[in-house]
């Protein structure tokens, strides 16, 4: 299978989409998850799934402080659930490519392109999980995943620049809502929004928004919480990528 996906080659071309408009990035991150090999496979998509279920249970062990800390919690399960787990994306990328140009007039761009963001971020998690996929069920035949066959399989994808941008969008998409739910402008016209949003057929992409907004708002400034949940995750990606016996601890 080959290595060429799309969103794994990002490092190099993330320069490039700084330059195309938001309506462009957003159709180009639903093409790229329209390409997944997960729609076509139904076997494959049931060792996916494991994959990223497996994920979340880790995730939540190394995060458990945040999550049983009242101030952090709804924080923290936003980013395992819709951000750092894997969001489903079938519905939202539906709904933009039917609504994208009313949701264009609709919602400020400053807010469409942390759409933009999310769908990025979620589209290259997906990638890099299905060559893990991969590698995981078809190169190494595991049965059950287990610390150190995920962590061989991990450095055998060899995309550690795509792992480091992996964790650079999650800041900046969670930097990104909680700069937005601090404009009274913004928040009040993305408020505005919320009966023609769905209305025109894309509230799910709505919804989504305003979750991200609902559990950044109490916070205060959330760029201590999510730079170290970001520092903890780089950590123990460099770790495993040094053959580290103990990565998660």
């Amino acid at each position: 299978m080959s290595l060429d996906h799309p969103n794994l080659q990002l490092v190099s071309s993330s320069d490039h989409r700084a330059h195309v408009s938001t309506a462009d990035q957003l159709r180009a991150e639903i093409a790229s998850f329209r390409n997944w090999r997960i729609h076509s496979d139904p076997e494959f998509n049931q060792f996916f799934v494991k994959l990223q279920v497996w994920q979340v249970e880790r995730l939540k062990k190394t995060h458990a402080g945040l999550l049983k800390d009242p101030h952090y919690q709804a924080a923290t399960e936003f980013f395992l659930s819709d951000m750092y787990g894997g969001l489903d994306l079938t519905e939202l990328a539906n709904e933009v490519e039917r609504a994208l140009p009313i949701a264009s007039r609709l919602l400020p761009d400053s807010v469409l392109r942390t759409s933009g963001v999310a769908l990025e971020l979620n589209s290259l998690t997906g990638e890099l999980d299905q060559r893990m996929t991969e590698i995981l069920f078809e190169e190494m035949n595991v049965e059950e995943i287990t610390p150190e066959s995920y962590c061989e399989a991990y450095r055998r994808t060899s995309h550690q620049e795509a792992r480091y941008r992996q964790l650079e969008l999650i800041s900046a998409l969670g930097l990104g809502l909680d700069r937005y739910v601090r404009s009274r402008v913004i928040y009040a016209t993305f408020k505005l929004a919320f009966r023609p949003a769905h209305l025109a057929g894309f509230g799910g992409l709505y919804d989504f928004l305003e979750k991200g907004f609902a559990v950044m708002k109490p916070m205060g400034s959330a760029a201590e919480f999510i730079n170290g949940f970001a520092q903890v995750e780089r950590g123990i990606s460099d770790r495993i990528m040094q053959g580290h016996p103990n990565p998660f601890a």
